[in-house]
């Protein structure tokens, strides 16, 4: 089976893990970095991100004359488009008449775009163009079949096991606050705020956050965003991990719905069914409906005995190391969906 992978190498890419364990299982995996090559004509200075932004020069023809000449070259039996915003619909009209499969996996959404960063036009008006779609979001994947009659596949997040920092329980000395990493938007600056009013104190990790009304409030203390390595400490060691979802993920979950747990973090997140299938609610997870039962889940949790808080934190890691929730798993998924296309 020979792939043609087009997505980013950058470090923080989840593309990256398909292609290492795609090509362990027996996959012949190539890369066509397209996000990577466009960013180069936004990132080196102010006039080039005013050609980006103005279209006057953005790279995409670049991009999509290289795919085109690397589908040639390479002649895959797939062609794994990730989101796909530098991507024209006609460069994949093209792909299939020359006979490539083509699937997609879109990490965040093709028809919520909440930022240029989420997705554009070509993301939007190529959904229909693919011979197979993987799909994180349950109901996404029910409309992409109903809308377009597309072979879909259920393919959640995960977390990385190489990318895991696990430190020994004895050696963390827990910190009974509320922790959020992750960046801005005006729903998750709502709701600290809500809970920084309640009196919680709470600490953010994240970029931008000095700009939002939180850098003002009382309780409240912003930092820089965690590297890896401190990314799951903290994990560890505060009392409560915070997840709330983008727009996209909303009813879904999201990759944080599998890193906290995965070091036995305490989670406590917003109720979907989709989170539901994956821990166990006030055991393994701990989830809110309305904002009243956010305040009283988060009171409980930073009251609750040690000896509780241990049980929780080791029967939600037990949960993430025994049930198939690691990116290897899911590229099993992608690899019995790809030998079924061909």
């Amino acid at each position: 089976m020979r792939v043609l992978i087009v997505g980013s190498n950058m470090h923080w890419a989840i593309e990256r893990y398909f292609v290492k364990y795609l090509s362990q299982y027996g996959a012949n995996v190539y890369q066509y970095v397209a996000p990577d090559i466009v960013f180069k004509y936004h990132s080196k200075n102010l006039f080039n991100k005013f050609l980006f932004k103005t279209k006057i020069k953005t790279g995409y023809r670049e991009v999509n004359r290289g795919l085109l000449e690397k589908a040639n070259e390479i002649k895959p039996d797939i062609i794994w488009v990730f989101k796909g915003m530098e991507i024209y619909p006609q460069t994949l009209k093209e792909l299939k008449q020359r006979q490539f499969k083509l699937a997609n996996f879109n990490p965040d959404h093709p028809f919520i775009i909440i930022s240029s960063g989420s997705g554009n036009k070509n993301v939007t008006n190529s959904v229909g163009l693919f011979d197979l779609h993987f799909c994180y979001h349950l109901q996404l994947q029910k409309e992409i079949e109903e809308r377009f009659h597309i072979p879909t596949v259920f393919l959640p997040f995960a977390y990385e096991e190489s990318d895991l920092v696990y430190t020994d329980p004895a050696s963390i000395i827990e910190i009974k606050k509320v922790c959020f990493q992750g960046n801005p938007d005006a729903y998750r600056v709502g709701m600290l705020s809500m809970l920084a009013g309640a009196g919680f104190a709470i600490d953010i990790y994240g970029q931008g956050w000095q700009k939002t009304k939180l850098a003002k409030l009382s309780g409240v203390e912003i930092h820089e965003i965690a590297t890896r390595p401190e990314f799951w400490r903290k994990n560890q060691e505060y009392r409560v991990q915070l997840n709330l979802f983008r727009q996209y993920n909303v009813g879904s979950h999201n990759m944080r719905t599998f890193e906290i747990p995965a070091v036995g973090g305490i989670q406590l997140t917003e109720y979907s069914d989709e989170q539901a299938l994956f821990f166990k609610e006030d055991y393994e997870i701990f989830f809110f409906r309305t904002k009243e039962e956010l305040l009283r889940k988060t009171s409980e949790l930073l009251e609750m005995s040690a000896e509780k808080i241990e049980s929780i934190r080791y029967q939600a890691r037990k949960r993430s190391l025994e049930s198939g929730y690691t990116f290897a798993d899911r590229a099993l998924t992608v690899y019995n969906a790809f030998q079924k296309l061909i």
